[in-house]
């Protein structure tokens, strides 16, 4: 077992879990990792995805699914598998980190069995759309007392996670960093005779608000605006992702926008970039959907803003506390007409493309900042194992 990053002998250990490292959605999770600094770490996770693209973090894949696991599990469900105690007292732990809540349930007993301090990070659709559901607040209790820190990713998701029982003493608000240091940036400049570029990338699911982007960009179009919009992503199984992209689909086609429209499925992040720094505008039209689903800070609206793009998104979740000062530039939800009135603004007035996109990605800069941001994440970590002493494994 190796250990990227840090790897003093000196250094105290993180142990990481979640289901999935590193899915294509949440690349965010990666670059917030690998720039931690003062402990060395290790992501312990079902499920390995995209290694060529993230291979420097070390991680640990166990498969519940093997015959042992499951004999022992049913044998005696609240201790660690033998194979698992081992490699974790030779790692020796000093803090355990569960991402998202609705893993973060399963790991009770690993918390229990290692007994140093947890900390549990929240990131949208486990604060919204699970917290509508009796049987997840049930769910989320014990995990609630037992955690050292909850983390939220800003003022509004803080106050849901609250509401849904956690003591408030708990509640750290800790955004997501971004890597602004490597991240190419480029003003965006729209030479005469060029369509308006827009880009919209992510799931196709209710809560992006995608729909909205189509409705704003056909009626944009409609005031003469010359414009195409690449749209990069694809439903990714979850109940009514289908449903969003069929619909999404047939209105392009009512409304006449095949000429326009230029579809990518997901794409490599490098491409993706690419592709964002030919672009103009970025859009983000999130929504509250009908399951309660939301964001909690769109983290590649953060990373678009950081690549000197203007941005038209959303008075929507936690990205009010992204935008700070510039919070004048958001939008409402379901509100396409404003979409397209910004998209007119940015074709008649091409300099503010510059300018805005300048402004945006001065804020990510000052802000959000990834090394800041996993600075303060040690931080978080010093100050909750203060008082724990590291247990035997059970």
């Amino acid at each position: 077992m190796s250990y990227a990053m840090n790897d003093s002998p000196s250094a105290p250990a993180a142990l990481h879990r979640c289901r999935e490292f590193v899915g294509r959605t949440t690349n965010w999770l990666y670059d917030h990792l690998r720039c931690l600094p003062r402990y060395k770490l290790l992501v312990l996770c079902e499920k390995l995805a995209n290694r060529d693209e993230f291979p420097e973090l070390s991680t640990w894949h166990r498969n519940p699914e093997t015959i042992p696991r499951r004999l022992w599990h049913r044998l005696a469900p609240h201790r660690l598998f033998p194979l698992d105690a081992r490699r974790l007292r030779r790692l020796a732990p000093r803090v355990l980190h569960s991402h998202f809540g609705y893993d973060a349930v399963g790991d009770v007993n690993l918390t229990a069995s290692l007994g140093v301090p947890w900390i549990v990070s929240f990131y949208g659709a486990d604060a919204y759309e699970l917290g509508r559901q009796p049987e997840w607040r049930d769910k989320y209790g014990p995990m609630f007392q037992r955690a050292t820190r909850v983390l939220a990713l800003g003022p509004v998701m803080a106050a849901q996670l609250a509401w849904l029982g956690c003591p408030s003493g708990k509640i750290v608000i800790h955004p997501l960093g971004v890597d602004v240091q490597t991240l190419p940036s480029r003003a965006r400049v729209r030479r005469p005779g060029e369509p308006l570029r827009v880009l919209f990338a992510g799931t196709f699911r209710e809560k992006k608000g995608l729909i909205y982007a189509v409705h704003g960009v056909a009626m944009a179009r409609r005031a003469g605006v010359p414009i195409e919009l690449h749209l990069v992503g694809d439903e990714a199984g979850k109940p009514g992702d289908r449903e969003t992209k069929q619909s999404v689909f047939a209105d392009i086609r009512r409304l006449g926008l095949d000429d326009i429209v230029r579809s990518h499925s997901f794409l490599p992040f490098h491409a993706l970039i690419e592709l964002a720094l030919r672009s103009h505008v970025f859009l983000a039209p999130s929504v509250t959907a009908a399951d309660g689903d939301a964001e909690g800070t769109p983290f590649l609206l953060q990373q678009m803003m950081a690549t000197a793009m203007p941005v038209i998104t959303t008075n929507h979740s936690d990205i009010p506390y992204v935008f700070g000062n510039l919070q004048h530039l958001l939008v409402s939800e379901r509100d396409s007409r404003a979409i397209a009135y910004l998209l007119q603004g940015y074709a008649e007035t091409p300099d503010r493309l510059a300018v805005d996109g300048m402004a945006f990605r001065s804020r990510i800069c000052r802000a959000f900042d990834v090394h800041e941001c996993a600075s303060r994440l040690a931080d978080v970590y010093d100050t909750a194992g203060s008082s724990v002493e590291p247990a035997t494994l059970a």
